[in-house]
């Protein structure tokens, strides 16, 4: 994340430094949640911080690094964090993942609605753009690996921009939400219809008829997709901030029969 730095080289050379610089992002996350980003003040957060403004810019550059710092680490913690069964270069890895990550934001809206905010305003700095689309993009990319690998792609289309495609896509519903044009309940399942969609109108193969069948499920509201949906879903958000590790890491409960069921039938 050093290309958020402004050039600079972070060197922690205490556990104090790397603990502050933790606390300033930490701060940065909880004023974006609280009032969005068009009143926020270095100042203030300095001040929340306990830092001088001078520190801060040592150590980030410009408020525009922290912002996207502060972004970008929230939602690779999250990803981090997450408890996962299938493989992400998978069909049923990339629904797991789109399923996970928006059953989330249902739960934080005000900091998702800011952070779509700043990603469609003329006005944003391109490095902030850029780290909000990078994690995003990051968890689309082993699929879009793996089908163009696999020669799974039509012609014409590449792994980059079926990675594009797919974020761009995306966003724009989740901005659709943001804005109250979407439910609250369809958000999830609208999320992982245009992702389908966009797999069944550039690949071929087994792939294909993968998503073609996981998109009737969905739209036919079958069993295999309501257990999908379950299975993938988060559960209740309390912070955005990561949880502390746990001694011992409780085993997974099994797989229900109707996901175990669709997964096996639909391995590509």
């Amino acid at each position: 994340m050093d290309e958020f730095t402004g050039g600079r080289s972070l060197i922690y050379k205490s556990d104090n430094i790397y603990e502050r610089r933790r606390r300033i992002l930490r701060e940065a996350r909880k004023m974006i949640a609280e009032s969005g980003l068009e009143g926020f003040s270095v100042r203030e957060l300095c001040s929340r911080a306990d830092i001088a403004q001078k520190t801060l810019y040592n150590a980030f550059g410009s408020k525009e690094n922290v912002i996207a710092l502060a972004i970008r680490q929230y939602m690779t913690d999250f990803d981090e964090r997450a408890k996962l069964r299938f493989d992400a270069a998978t069909l049923d890895g990339r629904l797991e993942r789109l399923i996970k990550v928006h059953s989330r934001n249902l739960q934080i809206r005000p900091y998702t609605t800011a952070i779509m905010a700043v990603y469609n305003s003329p006005t944003a700095g391109g490095e902030i753009r850029k780290a909000i689309r990078a994690v995003s993009e990051a968890g689309a990319r082993p699929l879009a690996q793996r089908l163009e690998e696999t020669k799974s792609l039509l012609p014409g289309v590449t792994a980059e921009s079926f990675v594009y495609l797919q974020t761009s896509t995306i966003y724009s519903v989740l901005m659709d939400w943001c804005v109250g044009d979407l439910p609250d309940d369809e958000l999830v399942d609208r999320v992982c219809e245009v992702f389908l969609m966009l797999v069944v109108g550039t690949t071929r193969g087994p792939n294909n008829a993968v998503a073609r069948r996981w998109l009737q499920d969905l739209r036919a509201k079958r069993p295999s997709w309501a257990a999908m949906r379950k299975l993938a879903e988060v559960g209740t958000v309390t912070s955005l901030e990561p949880s502390e590790p746990k001694p011992r890491r409780a085993k997974p409960p099994p797989a229900r029969k109707g996901v175990a069921k669709a997964a096996k039938g639909r391995a590509a």
